[in-house]
């Protein structure tokens, strides 16, 4: 999402837009949203013991992630450009609740994207947050199977969710650097 955010900043800047309007987005509960992060990356810098208690238990910490993120999304259904990226956190839920905690990626996608490097990894039972897509895999079709392969400066394997989050994130930087929000969420002219 990173890459995507800047993209938008950069086209945003491009179009002549600032960044006054970013602070003036009427979001709602946005300590749900940052606590959910927390939780979700958290055990990305733990060690040892806590590391292993964190990977024997990827399933809870991302249903307890997952739900308050989205918790705090379906809070601001009012700012229409933060539906379909509310919509693709919940695909990306649904694949990964189904497969026990971890967001299954295609092998091929991966190999299409240039990230060979990375396969080992998907079969590593300690790996926190992916795992390979086999065909045992549910819902797979939520899964990381989009590849993004270079030119793009940063190749990757995303998921349909990853997809419309992108959108809605790219929507709302876009029309809040180009014009105002009131506080129902809607977006007024200059």
């Amino acid at each position: 999402m990173i890459d995507f955010m800047i993209i938008s900043f950069i086209i945003g800047f491009l179009r002549k837009g600032n960044l006054k309007g970013l602070s003036e987005i009427p979001l709602r509960r946005l300590e749900i949203i940052f606590a959910s992060f927390i939780i979700r990356y958290m055990p990305l810098f733990l060690k040892g013991s806590l590391k292993e208690f964190a990977s024997n238990h990827i399933i809870a910490i991302s249903i307890i992630s997952y739900t308050l993120l989205l918790c705090g999304l379906f809070s601001n259904w009012h700012i229409k450009p933060l539906r379909p990226v509310a919509i693709g956190v919940f695909l990306n839920f649904l694949v990964i609740v189904a497969n026990g905690g971890k967001m299954p990626v295609s092998l091929w996608a991966v190999d299409a994207a240039g990230l060979q490097d990375y396969k080992a990894d998907l079969f590593n039972p300690d790996y926190l947050y992916h795992t390979a897509l086999t065909p045992s895999t549910r819902l797979a079709i939520l899964g990381d199977i989009i590849p993004l392969p270079r030119p793009y400066p940063n190749p990757r394997v995303f998921s349909i969710g990853d997809l419309l989050m992108a959108a809605g994130v790219f929507i709302l930087i876009q029309e809040a650097m180009l014009k105002k929000m009131s506080s129902s969420g809607k977006i007024k002219g200059r």
